[in-house]
């Protein structure tokens, strides 16, 4: 069973690794929050820009986190829609 198990291992480098972080995704998704408080526009511009940039150069196999980034995307153009809708109507 052990034998197996080294094997696997071995054949295998990706398993044995932690997944890190994907920043991109991180920030998105800390930015859209924050947009939705503070600084809506230019923090909601960079949620998207952060969500995309995130999203399209994900690894599945060495990083985590994905959500972080599709949420801070749509949080993002939630955010920048409604201040602009909000700035037209006034």
């Amino acid at each position: 069973m052990e034998e197996e198990t080294k094997q696997n291992a071995e054949t295998n480098p990706v398993q044995n690794q932690e997944k890190k972080v994907n920043t991109c995704c991180l920030l998105s998704f800390i930015f859209s929050l924050v947009a939705l408080f503070i600084f809506g526009i230019p923090l909601g511009i960079a949620a998207i820009v952060l969500g995309i940039i995130g999203i399209a150069k994900f690894k599945n196999d060495s990083e985590k986190f994905r959500w972080m980034g599709i949420v801070g995307l749509c949080i993002g153009l939630l955010d920048v829609i409604s201040v602009s809708l909000t700035i037209n109507l006034y």
